[in-house]
């Protein structure tokens, strides 16, 4: 999990090695990123719709890294689903191939499932609204990074196959709200939409998280 610290940290220090290094170093002296720690750890599941895809269950680990300004704070997600292509676009895939055959009538393209797996890696900043209420709402966006692989026998050792299997990046925004049960006890509700080149999804999901407490603030003891 500390790939959350190190890469938020690592953005801000590219940012600080331009002329103005020394006024971007003083915003990071401001924001105190070096103190991001775990501060919450859970996990959860829900439902979600990709575009062209069958809606199916997807899993999560969430956590919460502190405090980014005293408005935002940084979170980290990995999450996985799997499903298949959806019947219709695969059919329609189908009669392409059989519509450019050299000969349509001697050889016949036989649809299967094609089924696809996605797991993700998201790094975000959410903005709590009313941090003192018993039910915060909130709402984030961030970058996240899908692994994603397909396979069946309709695509498999095709350019298809190939060019679905890919790691590409894209940017996602939620909203919720979250509720304090007891004393180290966080349950959160949300919807989520993801866009990245030629895929989007919506999603919604439960988690229930364990609250470890606000990292201490050393130095000045603010």
């Amino acid at each position: 999990m500390n790939i959350c610290i190190g890469f938020v940290v690592g953005l801000v220090l590219l940012v600080a090695t331009g002329p103005e290094a020394s006024a971007q170093q003083g915003l990071f002296d401001r924001l105190q990123l070096d103190r991001l720690q775990l501060v919450s750890l859970g996990g959860g599941a829900g439902s979600i719709t990709p575009s062209q895809v069958d809606p199916t269950t997807i899993f999560m680990l969430a956590s919460d890294y502190g405090e980014i300004s005293p408005a935002w704070r940084a979170m980290f997600r990995v999450s996985y689903w799997e499903s298949k292509f959806k019947s219709s676009v695969v059919n329609s895939f189908a009669d392409t191939l059989q519509k450019n055959l050299v000969n349509p009538t001697a050889t016949t393209v036989r649809p299967s499932d094609v089924r696809l797996y996605d797991a993700t890696f998201a790094i975000g900043a959410r903005r709590l609204l009313i941090p003192r209420s018993a039910m915060i709402p909130f709402f984030s966006g961030g970058v996240a990074a899908h692994v994603i692989n397909a396979e069946g026998p309709l695509i498999k050792g095709t350019f298809v196959e190939r060019s679905l299997d890919d790691i590409a990046v894209g940017v996602f925004v939620d909203a919720g709200v979250r509720v304090r049960v007891i004393r180290r006890i966080l349950l959160e509700g949300a919807v989520r939409g993801d866009l990245l080149p030629g895929f989007r999804s919506a999603q919604w999901y439960a988690t229930g998280s364990y609250f470890f407490g606000e990292p201490r603030r050393g130095g000045s003891g603010r």
